[in-house]
């Protein structure tokens, strides 16, 4: 009759395993949301902001729009990254 119990050495490879991924999902989540905010910054901050305070001022209309919009769709992808990840 085969035995259902795990030797303790298996045991320990369990447990080291399962601890080890755990860890790793942490600190990836972690370092992930990290970037994330810092894309959404980036987006807003960098992009956006700028390209909408020089926008009456300069002639170079399109390429301030499209630094906006590219700006904004940072900012939304990362925006919703981070809702999806503290949800």
């Amino acid at each position: 009759m085969p035995s259902s119990e795990l030797s303790p050495e298996e045991q320990y490879e369990l447990t080291y395993r399962a601890t080890k991924n755990a860890l790793w999902d942490v600190l990836g989540t972690a370092v992930y949301l990290v970037f994330l905010i810092v894309a959404a910054s980036i987006g807003l901050f960098v992009l956006f902001f700028p390209s909408v305070l020089n926008f009456s001022q300069s002639p170079n209309r399109p390429v301030l729009l499209g630094a906006a919009v590219v700006g904004v769709l940072i900012f939304a992808v990362a925006g919703y990254r981070i809702y999806q990840l503290t949800r």
